[in-house]
């Protein structure tokens, strides 16, 4: 009996059954799925992604970067020639590069099909560049957007850079302008409800109005207590606990979260969440975020997500990525960096990505 075989055209499947395939891809899956021929590319869904990925930076100064990709649970490399730098800082999934020479620029969505590069003012454009040394290569510690420069051309910017002061700049200006306030050390600022907020060394919030009559000044508007938390999951009590960063994050509901990274020893982490209300000047411990984990990092901009059922992102979860624990006066002058999961509920970690240098998040963008 003669054997028959079929031949199956790839191209010609249901373009119903090709879209609900593409929508489950991550963004470097989806150019490989529009890659293989026209009628997959014009099948596929718009590229977009709502889920964080981590950009590797052990790779300084190579034009090739590596992702990790928290949809697939995989690494991806990717060419960026026009990434090549020594210093990366990511806002609302665009990312601030810092060069030798001194020179900025701000990149949208590395993963993203579509490049859009912005020229910022080099580093000798801030007030105030006398008092900082020659020899200083990322200068900048924290990048903020205000909002995405492709659906608002009134975006402002506004870092900390390496001595701990401010610096804002707005499109169509040529120099940084100095931002003024009562303390030059910040351990994080964000753009909340239309003013750039700011957390200090003491635990003070303090506001600028960018748009209102006195864009520069700021005033403090809460201070939050400094006292050492009983952490319920601790043992054996009374560890000796300190405070390693502060981060400000706006939550899903549009709170002020008010967050204190603890660590005792090597890469021992806690976490402790507090509500700000600025109008009624009150504070409240957040003990469950439900259906929201929120993304911290020293050199990204910190974003709280609601966690979708097809994400493999963990509810009730701060992931956040740690840096230069060789500071610690524990670490017996060792350090590592990486990215870890902090579980709200019990306590517990999990501690993932050592590296050389430490990833940044690329949030969600459009």
């Amino acid at each position: 009996m003669a054997s028959t075989s079929t031949t199956r055209n790839w191209a010609e499947l249901p373009q119903e059954l090709l879209q609900l395939c593409s929508q489950r891809l991550c963004l470097k899956n989806l150019s490989a799925f529009r890659a293989v021929c026209r009628s997959w590319q014009s099948a596929a869904v718009k590229e977009r992604s709502n889920v964080p990925w981590l950009m590797l930076t052990d790779k300084k100064g190579m034009p090739w970067h590596e992702f990790f990709c928290l949809s697939c649970q995989q690494v991806h490399r990717k060419l960026l020639p026009e990434v090549v730098a020594n210093g990366y800082f990511s806002s609302r999934g665009w990312v601030l590069t810092t060069s030798r020479e001194g020179e900025f620029h701000v990149l949208k969505n590395p993963m993203s099909h579509y490049s859009h590069i912005i020229k910022l003012p080099n580093w000798n454009k801030f007030p105030n560049i006398e008092a900082l040394p020659l020899f200083d290569v990322e200068f900048v510690r924290k990048f903020v957007l205000s909002d995405s420069p492709t659906t608002s051309p009134d975006y402002k910017v506004m870092v900390i850079n390496d001595t701990g002061q401010l610096g804002f700049w707005k499109p169509g200006e040529e120099e940084w302008a100095a931002v003024n306030s009562p303390t030059d050390h910040f351990y994080d600022v964000i753009y909340y409800k239309g003013s750039f907020v700011a957390v200090d060394y003491e635990h003070r919030i303090l506001r600028w109005d960018v748009d209102g009559p006195t864009p520069f000044e700021g005033r403090v508007v809460f201070q939050v207590l400094q006292r050492l938390p009983e952490f319920k999951h601790e043992n054996p009590q009374g560890s000796l606990w300190y405070v390693n960063q502060v981060y400000l994050v706006q939550s899903m509901t549009g709170s002020l979260l008010f967050v204190s990274q603890w660590e005792r020893l090597r890469s021992t982490f806690r976490f402790r969440v507090l509500k700000i209300d600025l109008d009624t000047q009150t504070c409240t411990e957040v003990e469950n975020l439900e259906n929201t984990s929120l993304f911290l990092g020293h050199n990204s901009s910190s974003f709280s997500l609601e966690v979708d059922e097809n994400h493999l992102i963990k509810p009730n979860c701060i992931y956040f990525t740690y840096f230069c624990l060789s500071f610690s006066p524990f670490a017996g002058g060792r350090g590592d960096t990486g990215m870890g999961i902090y579980h709200l509920e019990d306590g517990t970690v999990e501690l993932h990505f050592k590296g050389k240098s430490s990833p940044l998040w690329i949030e969600p963008c459009s």
